[in-house]
């Protein structure tokens, strides 16, 4: 059965609700609408008379509250929209704010950095454009705004009229969007006084219309039927001087006529009468008109808004799948299952529930090997398989590039969370078929049981990737539970880290120190050098390992740092050597392969000798097999440019790993040291299988010095001596020791 989807789905009740309360106001309003044209035009036809002749004077001040409304509604969709872009703060591009300027209707998206500058915009060619001092947008930039929305304005680049939106957002970038306003423009114009006179002899029922000035002259407009010889009677004077409305019913032309006087005025300011004269004949076709006329636009106008909803629900649709599916799997994603989490725990349900984080081990490495495309077709069927593996008590989430997580809800006990895993370990177990060929992916899993104890979905997370680190440290299995010894580790190991950064940055040798233990020549049985060993202990952990810190170290990117103080605490060594007399001891000093890679390493060893003034001829290094494994040419050359500084190269544990006798000849080292491994078998094994004498020879033959690590009892060194090795260090000779008793061990050997 396949995993169910429970796909978030904006609430489809809203829009209903919202769809029956517009559907019964948009009834109403035309009831009522085409009840007052009938009542308007028949039983107050004198108010009706005078509000027609105001509502034309009247008309430039509310051009004014209509360049409010228009501008109210302009900065709500500025508003939506960034709020929109915003939360897609650091996936900018030009193609994805083309896709996101299309979704939201808005015809310009641009990012700026902090300089002002345009990084992306859905207009190419807007990239690259830099606000200058006094420009809008450079006054946004330098003020500690968060937001603000502008006056409608000329944009500098194409010249057509915009109204524009400032947001901050991250890294001190913010965005513009806008909005064009050339339209609003052109519809305001049809507010101006001379074509409001212009259009009213366009009306129906308007025979005559005409201007009266202050002086009692009149003006003629373009009215259909004006007549020159108009009289101004004195009644008509006195209700002009009065600065009222006047209106009476006249007969034109053996036609009935209601005519109105309204007063005009500018800013307060009178500048004349408006005189119109409408029939009465034609009264009632003028209520079918208009009440068919309100009746297509109130039906226009209702579908517009039905539109724009249906429209908003689609887009919030695809938004909503944006913000919370994976595009590639059409799994929810990171952010759904963060937010998926948090309402279950909030359920405080009493039922089992568990996550599984899932781990491609491999994936990584096949997406470098084949590409990314060939990677995006097996993550496709990956997710296919483990849906494939599901019931209705599971939910599948893509976590990351090469992570899943399964949530599973209402389970019995553990053994039936094993038993799902173990499903999902051999379903892997079969090879992918990808674009006619094969592929194998192996899994490890870290499962997490939900109890009261968690509060936060962040804790959930963490504790599973807690689990997953597990595995991957230990290899012991595909899966395993989190457990407080797992979290006891982590918290281990992130003091250690704390207490190592400190010392390194503090130069602390009282947490992070040297031990040196002495090599000695065999033939003479004198001290002709030692080897630098870290050693590391604070007051809240005591001893820790080394293996330990510096397996930390290595993890945390501290592994160079500790590298460089422990060379620079060793050369300080070398130098207190010299100081005593002790000119011809070397020290080796252990060297990680990622230091070698650095390409600086050299410089940076040659700069510790130069500061500690020291022969580069008396610093050996030390790296072991595996450092070879990946880099062996790279390497090799650095051991070759070291070696011509005069520091001599010692390969560590020889024989465990990675060389062989044929790669020796093409190495640049100049000592050998033997792993301890194969000095203890002088001790258990039978003289004819043991070839640590074999390898002293051909380690000769090839030019190269012998050391014998570990040497712990007489029997080996014997044997060593008898086998010609130059070499020892061990504990039959001495432990490692501090720096002030190598000192006194050196006086007393000399």
């Amino acid at each position: 059965m396949k995993v169910k989807n429970r796909i978030k789905q904006l609430d489809i009740k809203i829009f209903i609700i919202s769809f029956a309360i517009i559907t019964v106001i948009f009834f109403c309003i035309s009831s009522i609408t085409f009840s007052s044209i009938r009542n308007y035009y028949f039983n107050h036809m004198r108010e009706d008379s005078i509000n027609f002749a105001k509502s034309y004077s009247y008309s430039l001040s509310k051009a004014v509250e209509a360049k409010d409304v228009i501008n109210e509604l302009l900065e709500e969709k500025i508003l939506v929209a960034s709020r929109t872009t915003a939360l897609y703060d650091g996936q900018y591009n030009n193609q994805f704010l083309r896709e996101l300027a299309d979704i939201l209707e808005i015809d310009e998206i641009d990012y700026y950095n902090s300089k002002g500058e345009i990084v992306h915009s859905n207009i190419d060619n807007y990239v690259g454009w830099k606000a200058y001092e006094g420009h809008p947008v450079h006054n946004f930039m330098i003020s500690d705004k968060i937001s603000h929305i502008d006056n409608i304005r000329q944009d500098s680049i194409s010249g057509k009229y915009f109204k524009y939106g400032y947001f901050r957002v991250s890294e001190g970038g913010f965005l513009q969007i806008g909005v064009i306003a050339e339209k609003i423009y052109n519809f305001l114009d049809s507010f101006e006084m001379q074509k409001l006179l212009d259009e009213m002899q366009n009306v129906k029922d308007v025979t005559k219309a005409y201007f009266i000035d202050n002086d009692f002259n009149i003006t003629k407009s373009r009215n259909t039927h004006f007549v020159e010889e108009e009289i101004i009677t004195p009644e008509i004077k006195n209700a002009i001087l009065s600065n009222k409305e006047y209106s009476f019913v006249s007969t034109h032309d053996g036609e009935k006529e209601y005519q109105v006087f309204v007063p005009v005025y500018l800013e307060d300011i009178k500048i004349g009468t408006l005189a119109i004269g409408q029939s009465l004949k034609e009264t009632e076709d003028m209520v079918r008109y208009l009440t068919a006329v309100s009746l297509v636009a109130v039906l226009i106008i209702y579908a517009l808004l039905i539109y724009i909803m249906i429209s908003t629900y689609q887009k919030n649709l695809k938004l909503s799948q944006l913000a919370y599916y994976d595009a590639l799997t059409g799994l929810p994603n990171k952010h759904r299952l963060k937010e998926f989490l948090t309402k279950e725990l909030e359920k405080k349900e009493r039922t089992n529930k568990a996550l599984l984080l899932i781990n491609c081990k491999n994936f990584r490495l096949i997406n470098l090997t084949y590409g990314y495309e060939y990677g995006d077709e097996l993550l496709k069927e990956l997710s296919k398989r483990i849906q494939d593996l599901g019931d209705g008590n599971n939910i599948l989430f893509r976590f990351s590039a090469d992570r899943f997580v399964l949530y599973i809800k209402n389970y019995s006990d553990q053994e039936e969370l094993v038993s799902i895993v173990n499903k999902i370990t051999k379903a892997f177990k079969t090879p992918f078929k990808v674009k006619d060929g094969e592929q194998n992916i192996s899994v490890q899993i870290g499962i997490v049981e939900i109890h009261n104890k968690y509060d936060h979905f962040d804790r959930i997370l963490k504790d599973a990737s807690i689990s997953l680190s597990h595995i991957k440290d230990n290899h012991s299995a595909d899966y395993v539970f989190f457990n407080e010894v797992m979290e006891n580790k982590l918290q281990r190991e992130d003091l250690i880290e704390k207490e190592l950064r400190a010392a390194i940055t503090e130069n602390d040798t009282s947490k992070l120190y040297l031990e040196y233990q002495p090599q000695v020549d065999l033939k003479t049985n004198k001290i002709i050098g030692f080897e630098a060993l870290a050693r590391m202990r604070t007051e809240s952990l005591g001893f820790i390992s080394p293996m330990e810190f510096i397996d930390v170290a290595e993890r945390t990117q501290l592994i160079v740092p500790l590298g460089n103080f422990i060379l620079k605490q060793a050369s300080e060594f070398i130098r207190d050597l010299i100081d005593k007399g002790h000119k011809d001891i070397k020290v080796a000093v252990n060297i990680s392969g990622i230091q070698l890679l650095r390409y600086d390493f050299t410089d940076t060893v040659m700069e510790i000798v130069k500061d500690t003034g020291i022969e580069p001829s008396n610093l050996e290094l030390e790296i072991t097999e595996s450092v070879l494994l990946d880099n062996y040419n790279i390497i090799n050359e650095k051991l070759k440019d070291l070696r011509s500084h005069k520091i001599e190269i010692a390969l560590d544990d020889f024989g465990t790993g990675y060389s062989s006798f044929a790669r020796l000849l093409e190495l640049n080292i100049d000592t050998l040291k033997i792993d301890r491994y194969f000095i203890n078998k002088i001790s258990v094994k039978d003289s004819s299988e043991i070839i640590t004498g074999d390898i002293i020879s051909m380690a000769h033959k090839l030019g190269l010095k012998v050391v014998a690590e570990g040497v712990e009892v007489p029997e080996q060194k014997n044997y060593l001596l008898g086998h010609q090795c130059d070499t020892m260090q061990g504990y039959l000779f001495s432990k490692p020791i501090s720096k002030e008793s190598a000192l006194q061990m050196l006086t007393c050997n000399g």
